[in-house]
């Protein structure tokens, strides 16, 4: 499970460190709210359709889709926690990807951890593919589970067992099949 965990996140902070510098170069370094957060519902559809069992694993298509759709909505708010609290400025420069996100009124010349775009939706995107992927738990190499199927149920009684209480059966059933005559 801690293999997963890692791996998602690793898989988040790909993709949301790929859109936010895809956002960066097309001049979004540090985006407005409403930019900041249809890229994050983006960036959760992304997620939820590549993490845990992706979208084209057999028999995941509904699976993979609804993660998309929860995942859009989940990363809208991991975002607003984002822009809220990690105000704190980063201790390095990242050259042509920090500047300070004016509509989070900041002042200093680097960005802060939630207010650049390839910080913000890095993080927002590890969250949910840690969390997307920890949960994913894959089904055993021999057994294939469907939805419609029971479990097996074992026979209590055995075959000659089963006989002799049929034949138990017929002779109760014999003598009140006479009488009601």
């Amino acid at each position: 499970m801690v293999f997963r965990l890692v791996f998602g996140l690793v898989k988040g902070l790909v993709i949301g460190g790929l859109l936010g510098f895809a956002l960066a170069k097309i001049g979004l370094v540090a985006p407005g709210a409403l930019v900041a957060y249809l890229a994050a519902a983006v960036t959760g559809a992304l997620v939820g359709l590549v993490a845990g069992k992706p979208i084209w694993a057999s028999e995941a298509r509904i699976e993979a889709g609804l993660k998309a759709a929860v995942g859009a909505i989940v990363a809208m708010g991991l975002m607003w926690l984002t822009r809220s609290f990690l105000t704190f400025g980063i201790p390095f420069d990242l050259g042509a990807l920090s500047e300070a996100n004016r509509s989070l009124h900041e002042t200093g010349a680097h960005g802060t951890l939630g207010g650049l775009a390839v910080t913000s939706l890095a993080l927002v995107a590890a969250v949910l593919g840690g969390f997307y992927d920890a949960d994913n738990t894959p089904t055993p190499d021999g057994e294939k589970k469907r939805v419609g199927d029971a479990p097996e149920k074992a026979r209590i009684a055995t075959k000659a067992g089963a006989d002799a209480l049929d034949d138990d059966l017929d002779e109760e059933a014999a003598p009140k099949k006479h009488a009601k005559r």
